[in-house]
């Protein structure tokens, strides 16, 4: 499971997510991404090689969410898989998650 960076502002995050890597993921994502939040209007995460997303997935997405925010930058989330989208919506969540969600 990694998050990789593709170029300024654009990311990948593949692999699995569980309660067992999450909190690494979410740090590790945080140190990669911190000179793109200082600098980027915008940052895009796209998981279109995600194999695996539970609840620890959607919390990792809210807790980059909120670092974006917090640092005026917009982030969102390109091929979001059905599987965390509905967990979204059961959550509540689904608002967020698809204000978060890139366009193209």
């Amino acid at each position: 499971m990694a998050l990789g960076r593709i170029d300024a502002g654009r990311y990948l995050l593949k692999g699995s997510v569980n309660f067992d890597n999450a909190a690494d993921i979410e740090s590790d994502g945080k140190r990669l991404m911190a000179d793109d939040l200082q600098q980027a209007d915008a940052i895009q995460i796209d998981m279109s090689e995600l194999k695996k997303g539970d609840s620890s997935t959607l919390s990792l997405c809210l807790s980059w969410i909120r670092e974006a925010r917090q640092n005026n930058t917009t982030l969102c989330f390109l091929a979001v898989p059905d599987e965390l989208a509905s967990l979204a919506r059961v959550c509540g969540l689904e608002e967020v998650l698809q204000d978060s969600s890139c366009s193209a």
